[in-house]
């Protein structure tokens, strides 16, 4: 397989899932000590990647639903009371680049600002402490037409990704009884320039392209959904989270627990990427395709020295359940802090 083969399927694959859409929102919850929340919604206009003409439509409806105050988040903001309020355009070349919304409310109206979502909000107060809790219902954020498009498109890539596990275990198969090979042919899958390479014997050949050949499967299989609005990946966070943006929290106080959150308070949108890459070792490890996907692959020589396990027993069901089992997000959001 070509070097230049090998750029394309790592950039398809990596476009497929982590490209951001032409409209992002970044949320951020400021908790006040006297009772009140500044609730802060920037929403992100992006002009890179509009591969088609969906997609530069959905763009520009967004950019005029935001100047003229018919976006989502100007109707939020509108069902609560605002003692504070501020709207700021920021605009490049004469193409609305930012909108930045904030409006001061009490604690008690919080809930108001995501009654459109299923979502529920809430604010406790108790002795030397307060709490603040997300408890996310299933997304309603998808339409039925996004549903059934990612759905095919996940089976459509589980199964080739269950050819791509047969055609590892057959290698790991070859590489267990010949393991001085290994270090070559794992360079040979990650295209490292080696001159063992070269030196392949007539029977590894075959053993290596159909590896490679499933990679490039899944990263054409995966670039096949990229033809519409919303892509594979971006599907996915609107039908396995609830909220409508990322989110983050700042506290008045020391954290005192916290439930659902990881380290710090923030709300990602999910990464469908980290989700796959989550699988590395579930079935076959070490894994080509996660490597490749690292921001700094390991070396032909590196990989060889990891003990191999695969198998050849899997089906594109195991792996579409596990995908969704992945996707799931926590039931509950919970953090107090001290008052």
């Amino acid at each position: 397989m070509a070097k230049l083969r090998r750029v394309f399927f790592v950039g398809a694959l990596l476009v497929a899932s982590c490209t951001r859409g032409p409209i992002s929102d970044h949320v951020t919850l400021a908790i006040e000590k006297n009772d009140r929340v500044l609730v802060t919604a920037q929403t992100f206009f992006n002009d890179e990647d509009i591969s088609t003409n969906a997609r530069l439509s959905l763009l520009e409806a967004g950019r005029f639903a935001a100047l003229n105050g018919t976006d989502a988040w100007s109707a939020r903001f509108a069902r609560v009371t605002a003692e504070d309020e501020s709207v700021t355009f920021e605009k490049h070349g004469g193409q609305l680049d930012r909108v930045t919304r904030s409006v001061r409310i009490p604690s008690n109206q919080l809930q108001q600002v995501f009654s459109d979502v299923n979502i529920t909000v809430s604010i406790l107060n108790g002795p030397g402490w307060r709490e603040l809790s997300f408890i996310p219902g299933g997304s309603i954020r998808a339409t039925r037409e996004q549903h059934r498009h990612f759905e095919d498109a996940l089976v459509s890539w589980s199964g080739a990704v269950a050819r791509y596990f047969v055609a590892v275990d057959r290698l790991y198969d070859y590489m267990n009884a010949n393991p001085q090979r290994a270090p070559a042919l794992f360079t040979a899958i990650l295209q490292e320039k080696s001159d063992e390479v070269t030196d392949a014997v007539a029977e590894e050949k075959p053993l290596v392209d159909h590896v490679t050949a499933a990679m490039e499967e899944i990263a054409t299989r995966m670039d096949e959904t990229e033809d519409g609005a919303s892509t594979f990946a971006e599907e996915a966070d609107l039908i396995y989270n609830a909220f409508p943006a990322r989110m983050t929290v700042t506290l008045p106080g020391d954290v005192i627990s916290r439930e659902g959150f990881g380290k710090e308070l923030e709300i990602e949108p999910i990464q469908l990427v980290e989700s796959i890459t989550g699988l590395e070792g579930k079935w076959i490890s070490p894994d080509p395709l996660a490597a490749l996907l690292r921001e700094q692959p390991p070396t032909g020589s590196a990989m060889a020295l990891i003990p191999r396990r695969s198998s050849s027993f899997v089906n594109s069901k195991d792996i579409a359940d596990a995908i969704r089992e992945k996707l799931a997000r926590p039931r509950t959001y919970v953090v107090r802090w001290r008052d």
